[in-house]
């Protein structure tokens, strides 16, 4: 009888340490998930800035075949004479099952007479 009683107390113990190893498993592909999503997002982001248009890099991308990277230009403000604008570029990361990441960025132009 006390063989038995032991038994299911380590089949208990058992249970809960695999039930936590499972977790951990989830937590950490989630965690790489977002970190990835996360840097793309960011250098879809960083491109936008590097251009003297924003408006023209609007589109969309997809990487590793799991992620998928929008990315929306629009003009916020800009000056009388048209030289200076400012773009606000909105960068959004989908990935299955259901995640979602949005970054929001600013960014000024002046564009000088030539």
């Amino acid at each position: 009888m006390e063989v038995m009683v032991a038994l299911a107390i380590m089949a208990v113990a058992v249970v809960a340490v695999f039930q936590l190893y499972s977790r951990a498993l989830r937590s950490t592909k989630q965690a790489e998930d977002y970190t990835k999503a996360i840097f793309y997002a960011r250098s879809m982001l960083d491109e936008a800035y590097s251009v003297s248009d924003p408006s023209e890099t609007a589109g969309s991308k997809e990487f590793d075949k799991y992620y998928t990277v929008r990315r929306e230009v629009a003009i916020r403000s800009e000056s009388e004479d048209k030289k200076a604008k400012l773009y606000e570029i909105i960068v959004t990361v989908t990935w299955p099952p259901s995640g979602n990441l949005k970054i929001k960025g600013l960014r000024s132009v002046y564009a000088p007479e030539e």
